[in-house]
């Protein structure tokens, strides 16, 4: 599709990238091999205690299956596009999916409607195998019920969402500056990096003077402005924390926190060199990176004039520690051993092995 055709249909419109069109056969392997590294993904934040990233893999994985759903409706009950990926780079589906499978979702309560129902459905398909009479037309509601069912009931992966800011409490008396108390806050959002095409989950812990507008009450359009630059392009995680601090007069910054989700490897990606060679160890094999930074406000500085300070302005900035970094990678068992606790760069990470029963090892 070029982009004044998308441009047309209400699409947004991809940058170029070397895109990748997959054929009927190819997509259904591909995107149960994204769906089971997600899930391996998902075990393993549950296990180490880690549910709130946990939540955010479960909607991407909830979306994948939602398109497997919708890949299986084939000939002309086929619904949009093609599946489209970005092979070189993040091997995840492209926005343009994604927002077509929030258009479906739009639909899926219409649809539902003129749909019977997927008890009266499954009868049919009974009888008419009872009676050795074609029951292809039941299979394909089946197949629509189901998919437009997972729509309607699950939470889809978005091109960017900011989430409402969450009152915490409020920092300790000792801790009050000049200017009045602090309210303290966590701050979530989630964003589809439009250069990359990666999945990001960022989380801060901030406080804010107390005599502004509180933060869960009153939108704060200037931080709103800035976060929103995150789906744009990736700053350094330290550059983007000092870039609040600087610029939201009453916000400062405590700890901040970036996920990125990916990238996938398979065989229909382009990979890294000897990457390949790796996954031709094992028959259908797909490796799923992850890695997280973090950095935390180490202290606080004195900052700006007498006179601003007497009017009180914002007197003090925070002053970050370097940014600390894992990287982690789930692959078959086999693989973690060729691996050896390197990533596809060389460079030391923590290696997840999924055994054929589907047990996970690291």
């Amino acid at each position: 599709m070029n982009s004044i055709l998308q441009e047309q249909a209400g699409l947004p419109i991809l940058e170029s990238k070397n895109l990748k069109r997959l054929s009927e056969s190819e997509t259904m392997p591909y995107l149960s091999g994204i769906e089971e590294r997600l899930d391996n993904l998902s075990a393993i934040l549950k296990r180490e205690g880690d549910e709130f990233v946990a939540s955010y893999v479960n909607i991407i994985k909830n979306s994948v299956e939602c398109l497997e759903l919708k890949y299986q409706l084939q000939g002309e009950d086929k619904i949009d596009f093609p599946l489209t990926i970005i092979p070189e780079e993040s091997g995840f589906p492209t926005e343009k999916d994604f927002y077509l499978l929030e258009k479906n979702k739009e639909e899926a309560a219409e649809v539902l409607k003129m749909l019977p129902e997927k008890t009266e459905i499954i009868n049919k398909i009974r009888n008419a195998i009872l009676r050795d009479s074609s029951y292809a037309n039941a299979q394909i509601m089946l197949r629509r019920h189901n998919f437009y069912s997972k729509l309607s009931e699950s939470n889809l992966l978005e091109g960017y969402h900011l989430k409402e800011a969450k009152f915490v409490g409020r920092e300790a008396e000792r801790k009050r500056n000049k200017n009045g108390s602090r309210r303290k806050y966590t701050l979530e959002w989630t964003c589809i990096e439009r250069d990359s095409k990666f999945p990001f989950l960022y989380r801060m812990c901030l406080t804010q003077d107390e005599r502004h507008p509180p933060l869960d009450k009153v939108r704060n359009p200037r931080l709103e402005t800035v976060i929103y630059q995150t789906q744009i392009r990736r700053a350094d995680l330290a550059a983007f924390a000092m870039c609040i601090d600087n610029e939201i007069e009453e916000v400062h910054p405590k700890l901040l926190e970036r996920y990125k989700i990916g990238p996938f490897y398979n065989s229909l990606t382009e990979n890294p060199i000897g990457t390949n060679e790796i996954l031709q160890k094992e028959e259908g094999s797909s490796i799923l990176k992850f890695e997280v930074e973090r950095v935390v406000s180490e202290r606080v500085g004195a900052y700006g004039t007498w006179f601003e300070k007497l009017i009180g302005k914002k007197a003090e900035r925070e002053i970050f520690g370097p940014v600390d970094s894992e990287t982690r990678i789930i692959a078959p068992f086999r693989i973690k051993q060729e691996l050896s606790g390197k990533d596809e760069y060389g460079n030391s990470c923590k290696i997840y092995g999924v055994t054929k029963e589907g047990k996970i090892i690291g």
